[in-house]
């Protein structure tokens, strides 16, 4: 009786087993979902739908982009941390919502460390340090010289408190040694709209939004970040042609694609492959750099490296600069 009990588990287990052996095999068998954790038309799902046509073409099934917006990209984010990993939903997910966002939200409702099965890094851009025009700072050698002149002389704004853009003029402040006035905002849009009519005097701004605004008479670009100028505003220098170190490269605003944890290895693979191909597609790249963003390309082991990497990073920013959530 008992070598028959355990010869009926072994059948069962066996059975209960198969759906997931054919569905690896057969992968994709219809449609992907791709969940953007931020709303249709901002910058990130516009990237997301660039890749979404590459990973359609090279995957040979239709890549659907589903925006699920709100909580700093954590909403979208948690439903993918909770879905199941059969490769048929997927996150692009900005490097905030994955390295920043855990950190300053009590019971965000997931692990980005263990959550999550990383495919491939596939975008980053930099930042560019715009100032208002009439704001008598030219330069970044006035600028400094006003801050340290007198404490809080000076204001940044940002997209909100913990955003992107106020992690890097806060970073920028403990490099440089001033103190700013923070002046959050809901969004990055009226954030831009007060620096040009002069509400406040500087603002850190992704390499899309600098292009945009690069003509407007109301605005100068001070500096940019990453190892080197860009091709797209060669007159900018870099921060650390002006002697303000990290605020290289390791200061880019990337994005990724993950899955959930626990995705069957052959599936992990087959998404890889076809992220590369699509990453590599001359099509899917001109898009990319359309959007003033770099095609990155890299591999699970180096997105974790980079997750991590950006965890310490913004994890001692966050305790010196006491910076917290809305």
């Amino acid at each position: 009786m008992q070598t028959q009990r355990r010869f009926m588990a072994l059948v069962l287990a066996g059975l209960f087993a198969l759906p997931a052996v054919t569905t690896a095999q057969t992968y994709p068998a219809r449609p992907v979902k791709l969940v953007v954790s931020f709303a249709a038309g901002g910058p990130t799902d516009v990237l997301a739908r660039i890749i979404a046509q590459g990973l359609s073409k090279t995957l040979g099934q239709q890549v659907i982009v589903d925006n699920r917006a709100g909580g700093g990209g954590a909403i979208g984010t948690r439903e993918v941390a909770k879905a199941q990993a059969d490769g048929y939903t997927l996150l692009f997910a900005g490097d905030a919502a994955l390295t920043v966002q855990p950190q300053l939200t009590p019971n965000v409702g997931y692990d980005a460390r263990k959550d999550f099965t990383p495919l491939r890094l596939v975008a980053a851009q930099a930042n560019v340090l715009v100032v208002n025009a009439s704001k008598g700072l030219p330069d970044m050698k006035t600028l400094l010289a006003q801050a340290k002149g007198k404490r809080g002389a000076l204001t940044f704004g940002s997209a909100g408190n913990g955003s992107p853009s106020h992690l890097i003029g806060a970073l920028f402040e403990n490099q440089a040694g001033i103190d700013l006035v923070h002046v959050p905002y809901k969004g990055a849009a009226p954030a831009m709209t007060d620096l040009i009519g002069g509400q406040i005097d500087m603002l850190f701004v992704g390499t899309p939004v600098a292009l945009q605004n690069a003509t407007r008479k109301e605005l100068l670009m001070l500096a940019v970040t990453g190892s080197k100028r860009l091709p797209s505003l060669p007159n900018v220098p870099t921060f650390a042609e002006l002697g303000i170190g990290q605020l290289g490269s390791e200061t880019a605003v990337w994005w990724s694609v993950m899955a959930p944890a626990g995705l069957p290895q052959n599936i992990a693979v087959k998404l890889d492959e076809a992220l590369k191909a699509a990453l590599n597609d001359a099509d899917v790249q001109k898009n990319l750099n359309t959007q003033g963003v770099d095609t990155l390309n890299l591999d699970a082991k180096t997105t974790e490296q980079w997750m991590a990497r950006d965890q310490a990073k913004w994890a001692a920013l966050i305790r010196a600069k006491k910076i917290a959530s809305e």
